[in-house]
């Protein structure tokens, strides 16, 4: 190993204790102080009254922002690396994306919608026996998504695509991100503080792995990781901590090893040139609920409904992923959508479902909607719009929805559109919104 000098080698030198302070700043509050005068008529018993002394205590000192790492000692011997460099200063950077991705992004051809779910599967079955997703949106399921365009166009930072959940094992929990890119660029050197362990496999690939902690105004955080450079070009990263699933803080206990951090990195099917298997579908989209804020559905409750969904006959129609596999929806409540793909009936399909909605009471036609109250007071509302797209070609699109409204609260709200062929009738659609096993369990 060269790390300078033979004598510097022998030994370690007075070692640098690099204590890194990221963001140490003044949190600079600005205090402000309203002194009112309250003008009045004197009362005739307080003219004599003497006057009492006001004073005005000095603002508090602004509370200090801390961020640390642990200290990097320098010159250091690091498993697996020839040379190692000294520690460099903590970089950090933001990038601004505008529009929605897609999956087909013709900046990354090696990338797709197809590609994003058999990478999702390999990343999913690399997970060790007894670890669990959360219940939560598709965005934070594990499921890779669409590359965001980098308009700096910087290697460095762009052309990646991430999967992000919370795990849950036994008492532990932690939020792990795995992110895929293509790279042309060297791999990096051994630098001190960023690495552990530098591993080198067999077949040529190349894992960094760091074990480590930060601590933020003295609360401290565990984080593992382990990056992959593949002979490929593909360049894997897997970062794991130690947050508590409800968003309480930290638990102190990280859900995965480092070795099983290494073992997801370097899964075959994460490879940028990893083949996709012929009829593999684009992932599950990410949906929302057009309504009133509605409380969070449990997992049990939505794997309920689950099954219900999954038994509604659907006039033979072919989907891209099975009905009956709702997940959170941001606002509360929960949602799937499908894409129908039977030719000729080409759309999209969604169902949410949300609970602690009013029931409407005005049923007069309004904007294209319909509503009917049925005789146990459930309110059926049904609507057809249509929009104009101009890309790929200029077309009109319409869209139909169901929207069931229950005594109770429940509301179930179905749509098709948004495809080149006429949507799926009102009738299909009511019929599984009307479904009366959709309903909260008691």
């Amino acid at each position: 190993m060269e790390i300078g000098d033979d004598k510097d080698a022998t030994g370690p030198s007075a070692a640098v204790h690099h204590w890194t302070v990221g963001l140490t700043c003044l949190a600079i509050v600005a205090s402000g102080y309203l002194i009112a005068g309250l003008l009045h008529e004197r009362e005739p018993e307080l003219t004599t009254a003497p006057l009492t002394p006001t004073t005005t205590s000095e603002p508090p000192e602004p509370a200090e922002y801390s961020y640390v790492t642990p200290p990097v000692t320098f010159p250091v011997q690091i498993p697996g690396c020839d040379v190692v460099q000294p520690p460099q200063p903590g970089q950090s950077f933001s990038m601004i994306t505008f529009g929605t991705p897609e999956y087909d992004n013709p900046s990354y051809p090696w990338f797709s919608g197809p590609k994003a779910a058999a990478m999702t599967q390999a990343l999913r079955a690399a997970l060790p026996a007894g670890v669990e997703i959360a219940f939560a949106p598709v965005d934070r399921s594990l499921v890779f998504q669409p590359i965001p365009e980098d308009p700096a166009e910087d290697e460095r930072f762009g052309g990646w695509t991430d999967a992000r959940a919370t795990l849950l094992r036994g008492d532990r929990s932690g939020s792990l991100t795995v992110n895929v890119r293509e790279s042309t660029t060297p791999i990096p050197p051994c630098v001190a503080g960023d690495l552990d362990e530098r591993r080198r496999l067999p077949d040529g690939t190349i894992v960094d792995t760091h074990d480590t902690w930060s601590e933020t105004n003295g609360v401290r955080a565990l984080s593992r990781s382990a990056t992959a450079y593949l002979p490929d070009g593909s360049v894997a990263f897997a970062y794991v901590t130690d947050d508590a699933a409800d968003g309480s803080g930290y638990t102190g206990n990280v859900p995965l090893t480092i070795d099983e951090l290494v073992a997801i990195v370097t899964v075959p099917g994460l490879q940028v040139t990893a083949p996709v298997p012929p009829g593999t579908p684009s992932p599950p989209e990410s949906c929302g609920i057009w309504a009133e804020s509605s409380p969070a559905i449990d997992q049990a409750q939505a794997r309920r409904w689950d099954a219900i969904l999954a038994q509604i006959p659907l006039d033979d129609l072919t989907l891209d992923h099975s009905l009956g596999a709702l997940l959170p929806a941001s606002a509360g409540g929960v949602c799937q959508v499908v894409r129908v793909t039977t030719p000729g009936r080409e759309s999209r399909l969604s169902v949410s479902i949300s609970t602690e909605q009013r029931l409407p009471q005005d049923l007069s036609p309004n904007d294209g909607t319909t509503s009917r109250r049925l005789p146990d007071g459930t309110v059926v509302e049904t609507r057809e719009s249509r929009s104009t797209v101009l890309e790929p070609s200029p077309s009109t699109q319409t869209t139909r929805t169901v929207i069931v409204t229950r005594p109770s609260g429940t509301q179930i709200q179905v749509t098709s559109g948004d495809g080149p062929a006429e949507p799926l009738p009102f009738e299909l659609l009511e019929a599984i919104a009307s479904n009366p096993g959709l309903e909260m369990s008691r």
